[in-house]
């Protein structure tokens, strides 16, 4: 965005317009731009630093899960589609295809990835003999394309980047633990900890399950307008899958068998997620595990004090970062210092002080640091939290400490708001009217199901409305719902977008 029109940008209020406040934070404040390709954006730095930062957090528990990362085509013969027929007509109106090369027609043509499954069976069948062999642990960080019937930057669009990891296991019981601790381990701590949004996670109803699964996990979370929004999806699929592909081994009794496959997914999507939890009429609010910057300094120049300004700069970069050296950036009006996992930018524009901290309000960034004559004259700087608002003057070698704590505060204190927002919008309905009622007034139903597929065909009829997720035992006490029947189930309900 140019520097001398930032302060002037205007922003639709969340209330008036959901979709045009979203688009005013995601696109003004350079997340994204629209491509020359159909359906398709082009994903700006900002954007990338933050899914670098989930890809960050999620590949360090995976390796230590020792989950080894690869690369497969992103073109797959039409041929591994069509063995699994639920799996084209899950994906058949989404897909993309080439035909030809160089004017040519293709002896067979070739899928653009919607996903992985039938070219990782190829791969695995290639590595699997023997019960020894497994398990087999593979993950990869690409690119997949659906042609989505509308499309939203971040939400949906043609193409997007996730992460999808496939495995192999010997009995349904070694897939089941291993997938459990992902779904706990893997997603539950980066949805929480690093992106601040609380959720609700467990399983799909068998009519939303993937192709071919036996199970699929997912975290369905409320959006700061009241939509549900589902976050990841994971899926533990049955040998049926194995076996159209003939991937087997040999078992313990010298028999062939078929191993348990799963497959698990987090994309870009995270980051609409991220947008819409936390961000407010002032513009976009980052989580400060996922912030490019930990602070910003707003240095106020006068005509007179630009060489002593410039020496502060370096004393709090060496208490910040232990590191004086800075980097230019745009122009040389914002300058960045990096040491390690800390990194600041500095503004040196010569605007008033308003202007730079409006700035900063829409940047998204989580803490500011002013300072100017009378500041230095006192060894102080003035340090302000973007979401709490907190405001301390404190002494220069307290600046790290006091920085520390309103990092950790904010990403507690956005947790919190995502908490108590599904807690409070989360009604218990005991019958079809009270869900259609809790619905009209934008919350979620929940409900105890007896698993009548009618009941899920009554409420898509009358409400536009699906079984979101079935929550964990744990995550809705008793005094919440008390089920009737030890066989029926807590449903989650809320309409389709």
């Amino acid at each position: 965005m140019d520097k001398n029109n930032r302060s002037k940008t205007k922003i639709t209020s969340k209330e008036d317009n959901y979709s045009e406040w979203y688009l005013d934070i995601a696109k003004r404040w350079e997340l994204y731009e629209n491509s020359p390709t159909p359906w398709c954006i082009t994903f700006l730095p900002k954007a990338v630093s933050i899914w670098e930062g989930i890809k960050s957090n999620v590949s360090d528990i995976l390796k230590n899960n020792w989950v080894q990362d690869i690369y497969l085509p992103l073109l797959i013969p039409m041929s591994f589609l069509e063995k699994e027929k639920d799996h084209v007509e899950w994906f058949s109106p989404e897909l993309a295809v080439v035909t030809h090369a160089w004017w040519k027609k293709l002896q067979e043509n070739l899928v653009i990835r919607p996903t992985s499954e039938t070219i990782f069976c190829d791969f695995f069948k290639k590595r699997l003999n023997s019960y020894r062999d497994l398990p087999l642990l593979y993950n990869q960080w690409v690119n997949v394309m659906r042609w989505e019937k509308r499309t939203r930057p971040f939400l949906r669009t043609a193409e997007f980047y996730w992460q999808e990891w496939h495995t192999l296991h010997e009995t349904e019981e070694n897939a089941y633990d291993f997938a459990m601790n992902i779904h706990n381990n893997v997603y539950m701590e980066t949805i929480r900890e690093v992106l601040a949004i609380d959720w609700i996670a467990w399983e799909k109803s068998p009519s939303e399950r993937f192709a071919w699964a036996l199970n699929t996990y997912t975290f369905e979370w409320m959006m700061s307008n009241w939509w549900a929004l589902q976050m990841a999806t994971s899926h533990i699929l049955s040998q049926s899958f194995m076996e159209q592909f003939d991937v087997s081994f040999q078992n313990k009794d010298w028999k062939k068998d078929y191993p348990f496959y799963t497959s698990w997914g987090v994309s870009t999507r995270l980051i609409w997620a991220m947008i819409s939890s936390h961000s407010d009429d002032k513009w976009l609010i980052i989580p400060p595990k996922l912030s490019e910057y930990d602070a910003v300094l707003l240095p106020i120049y006068t005509k007179d004090n630009n060489e002593d300004i410039e020496k502060y700069i370096w004393k709090i970069g060496e208490i910040l970062t232990w590191n004086k050296k800075t980097v230019s950036i745009k122009w040389d009006y914002f300058k960045s210092q990096i040491w390690n996992n800390w990194k600041t930018l500095i503004d040196n524009r010569k605007v008033r002080l308003w202007e730079k901290i409006n700035d900063f309000e829409i940047s998204g960034y989580p803490v500011r640091i002013e300072f100017w004559d009378r500041d230095m004259d006192n060894n102080n700087v003035v340090i302000v939290s973007r979401i709490t608002w907190k405001k301390e003057i404190v002494k220069l070698e307290e600046i790290k400490d006091t920085v520390d704590n309103m990092l950790k505060e904010w990403q507690e204190e956005l947790l919190r708001q995502s908490t108590e927002r599904l807690e409070q919008d989360t009604i218990v309905c005991y019958s079809i009217n009270e869900i259609g009622e809790a619905i009209k007034d934008w919350k979620f139903a929940l409900y105890e199901w007896d698993l009548n597929e009618e009941f899920e065909t009554e409420i898509k009829d009358k409400f536009s409305a699906t079984i979101r997720c079935i929550p964990s035992e744990g995550q809705y006490t008793d005094d919440l719902l008390t089920l009737k029947d030890k066989n029926n189930v807590k449903v989650i309900v809320w309409r389709n977008f």
